[in-house]
């Protein structure tokens, strides 16, 4: 309470969070700490609550997604601990809804109800922690607007409350008060509360389901995801369009922004999950044929007719299968120009754009993409095309970008330290153990292929999964398996993953969720859009640093999409490698063929665990 008010508080976050974090905060998010920590925190003071423990900025279970704030204390009436989960709002006012979002000013960019949001929180944290799905009384969610009039937000007040969401304005200031103190002993000791607390982080948390199984339970179960924050608003989006969709009514574009892990998948199978219940039909599309027939092969096994939904980006040309209510491009990233069998420009001359075909079949079109996982020259799924095109069509365009990580330990920073190793973004890389001390997720260099696996045995348990994958720079025989391992690096020796399958490994397109698969290599191809516990990522000749940048080199590659166009393949190998290094959830050990690269590779990493 004192940093708060001396104005020295949201300092001390700042500096926490740019040294954790890999980038400094920015003059909002800064502001809003000044402000809303100090409004919320003479509340809790004036409801008798000085002694209560307050978690700041606090992470949720593998996530690096942020709750405001927790009071940590304990339930006057039932001396149960008590959390109190509170999203901090500067707003003072609204400019419109659009179903249950909320749109703050006029272009803004549409955003889950604050009710909603800190809900989310709740239910994201009571499926994480199995001791709160216990007892769901344990959490509580509260969103104050500390600056709002209640007439200025009425639109947000016909929002029903619960236990784990309600809206409090300044008007509301001793409503508030009062449901603190409802909530949280004011008699309980400073000591007894840091102990509640402490308590609450050290709650077992429950393992990441694995990936099929996950798909399997939010399409044939319909036991639909947690989806927080934008996420939620994605989802939310899309459902209000598709039950207030008229075949007359302008028809809205979603556009779903995100990084490696932020959940996108998560949207995409939550809404096929809920098609039935809405009596509706949809689909499903990538360009990856591995990501395709992966779901196909895991969703039909009895032949019920899943398979169906799931469909390529290039199976709806010249008006092929039938309209439905959605159709969600997952890999978004990997549209073509057009559905030409060549895909080359010659062919695509005068063809459809394939982004105009699934636009066209749905009366609610869902992309989700990340324009930095584009990895071959005939790919042009971006924001921007997306937007042209359909905007040419007469369509209204929504897009979401989502936040948080939800791979790689809940290490958004991790993702960060990759783009600026790899150079992605234009700033210098930084030394991951000088930041991650405290980590979940490992990060290690190895001194040879053969020293990343025994990296891997050290950690993996019975149950979790491994795969080695590694830069497009040897041959992978297209029609037949070769004598010989196709990979050879001094004396270790795998092949690719496989064209057809054998005894000791399945087909390529199932390399990424069949354990035998561990047993060869994989590519950014059938490697994209899966994740596996612990990634191991070999660099080839195709990209090395010299003295001080990344060199690509297209003549050392065999990815013959990748350098059809000379100028992009530094962009298109650099994304590459960013798939592989941000695929594992636990951690990833990398090595380089090339001396250079491979003290490079050490000097970013830093000295971690061995």
């Amino acid at each position: 309470m004192k940093e708060a008010k001396n104005e020295t508080l949201h300092r001390r976050l700042a500096r926490e969070y740019h040294a954790t974090q890999l980038r400094p905060v920015n003059a909002r998010e800064l502001q809003s700490w000044r402000n809303s920590l100090g409004a919320f925190l003479e509340v809790l003071d004036a409801a008798g609550l000085g002694d209560s423990e307050v978690l700041l900025e606090h992470t949720l279970p593998r996530s690096s997604l942020r709750i405001d704030a927790v009071v940590c204390g304990h339930n006057p009436e039932t001396a149960r601990p008590s959390y109190a989960f509170v999203e901090l709002k500067q707003w003072d006012r609204v400019h419109s809804m659009v179903g249950n979002l909320v749109r703050q000013h006029e272009h803004d960019e549409l955003r889950t109800h604050p009710v909603d949001q800190v809900r989310g929180y709740c239910r994201y944290v009571q499926h994480s922690i199995p001791l709160i799905a216990e007892d769901k009384k344990l959490v509580s969610g509260i969103a104050y607007l500390h600056n709002a009039k209640r007439s200025h937000v009425e639109l947000l007040l016909r929002h029903q409350p619960d236990h784990w969401g309600e809206l409090y304005t300044a008007d509301d200031r001793s409503k508030l008060e009062e449901r603190l103190a409802s909530l949280l002993d004011r008699n309980r000791s400073y000591e007894d509360n840091v102990a509640t607390a402490d308590r609450f982080l050290s709650f077992p948390v429950r393992p990441s389901a694995e990936f099929i199984e996950i798909i399997k339970n939010a399409v044939l179960e319909r036991q639909l995801l947690p989806l927080v924050d934008q996420q939620r608003a994605a989802y939310q989006l899309v459902e209000d369009a598709l039950v207030d969709a008229d075949e007359d009514a302008q028809k809205t574009v979603v556009v779903v922004v995100g990084g490696p892990g932020s959940g996108k998948s998560a949207i995409a199978l939550s809404l096929l999950g809920r098609l039935e219940e809405l009596d509706m039909r949809g689909y499903h599309t990538t360009g990856s044929k591995a990501f395709t027939e992966t779901l196909r092969l895991h969703l039909d096994r009895d032949g019920k007719g899943v398979r169906d939904v799931f469909k390529y980006n290039n199976n709806f040309q010249d008006g092929r299968n039938r309209k439905v209510s959605v159709l969600v491009s997952d890999e978004a990233q990997r549209i073509r120009r057009s559905s030409s069998q060549s895909g080359s420009r010659r062919q695509d001359h005068g063809a459809e754009p394939q982004i105009a075909e699934l636009i066209k079949v749905a009366r609610v079109p869902v992309f989700l993409l990340d324009e930095n996982q584009r990895v071959r020259a005939d790919e042009v799924g971006s924001v921007d095309e997306i937007t042209r095109v359909a905007r040419g069509l007469g369509c209204k365009v929504e897009v979401i970008n989502l936040r948080g990580q939800f791979r790689c330990g809940g290490s958004d920073a991790f993702d960060r330290w990759v783009d600026r190793l790899l150079g992605i973004v234009d700033e210098p890389p930084v030394v991951w153990a000088d930041l991650a001390s405290d980590s979940p997720f490992e990060v290690h260099v190895g001194d040879s292929p053969r020293d990343m696996e025994n990296w891997f045995r050290a950690r993996k348990a019975k149950d979790q999964s491994a795969r080695m994958t590694a830069g497009f720079c040897w041959p992978w025989p297209f029609d037949h398996r070769s004598p010989k391992p196709d990979i050879e690096i001094g004396n270790w020796r795998r092949w690719w993953n496989l064209k057809k399958p054998a005894k000791d490994g399945p087909e390529h397109i199932y390399w990424a969720t069949d354990p035998k698969g561990a047993r060869q290599v994989g590519c950014v191809y059938t490697a994209q859009g899966f994740e596996y516990d612990w990634a191991g990522v070999i660099f080839g000749p195709d990209l090395v640093w010299r003295t001080d940048r990344w060199v690509a080199r297209p003549e050392r590659s065999f990815d013959s999409k990748a350098k059809e166009n000379r100028a992009l393949f530094p962009e298109l190998v650099r994304n590459a490698y960013r798939v592989l290094l941000t695929r594992g959830m636990r951690g990833v050990t990398m090595f380089s063929v090339d001396p250079e690269t491979q003290q490079h590779l050490r000097a970013m990493v830093g000295r971690t665990a061995a």
